[in-house]
């Protein structure tokens, strides 16, 4: 059954909502800008209109998959959760080539464990205000997540067991830190010409 909610919500989280919506503006996320199917390049090409309505697309592909997951129990609501940030960084519909998982990954959280997700966008929106660095953000917000998780564990509603959230936010983590951390590292400075 697990494994099972996580195909499912690798297929939900992988759907290309954001090119959809980018297209019937005229627009390719994936050939101008960043380069990358989310909000961010999406508000930056499109506007504000069309950042909303790809990060509620994101969001709410997020709180689907857990919720379609979650028919089963607790434990197919973290599968179904994984499995969709996977789909949305590794899409399957793209040849692999997806966004960066945050979007989802609100949705997800939100969903399975709103006071753990409350406090990563809450994080997420401070350090941006303070750093002015979306990877920052996204870093500082894992590390906030699995902090949380471990402490707050299960709320009122969403996961009802604290070792279901924690492996939750691990596996998310996991899922999307190898593009946040990479985006953090500066880039490489050209190799000088040998002497001759």
């Amino acid at each position: 059954m697990t494994a099972a909610a996580l195909l499912v919500g690798y297929l939900v989280g992988g759907i290309p909502t954001a090119d959809w919506l980018a297209r019937r503006r005229g627009l390719d996320l994936r050939a101008r800008g960043s380069r990358n199917p989310g909000a961010n390049n999406a508000l930056r090409l499109g506007g504000r209109r069309l950042a909303a309505a790809v990060l509620t697309a994101e969001v709410g592909k997020g709180a689907l998959a857990v919720l379609l997951g979650g028919l089963g129990d607790d434990a197919g609501a973290v599968a179904a959760g994984i499995g969709a940030v996977l789909g949305n960084v590794s899409n399957p519909y793209r040849r692999l080539r997806g966004g960066q998982g945050l979007g989802i990954t609100a949705g997800i959280l939100l969903t399975a464990a709103p006071v753990v997700g409350l406090v990563a966008i809450l994080v997420i929106w401070t350090t941006v205000v303070v750093t002015r660095n979306a990877a920052a953000a996204a870093v500082a917000a894992m590390i906030g997540l699995i902090a949380t998780a471990a402490l707050a564990g299960s709320g009122p509603w969403g996961l009802t067991d604290t070792g279901h959230v924690v492996a939750l936010a691990l596996g998310v983590c996991a899922v999307i830190a190898p593009k946040q951390v990479m985006k953090l590292r500066p880039p490489a400075r050209p190799t000088p010409p040998a002497p001759g």
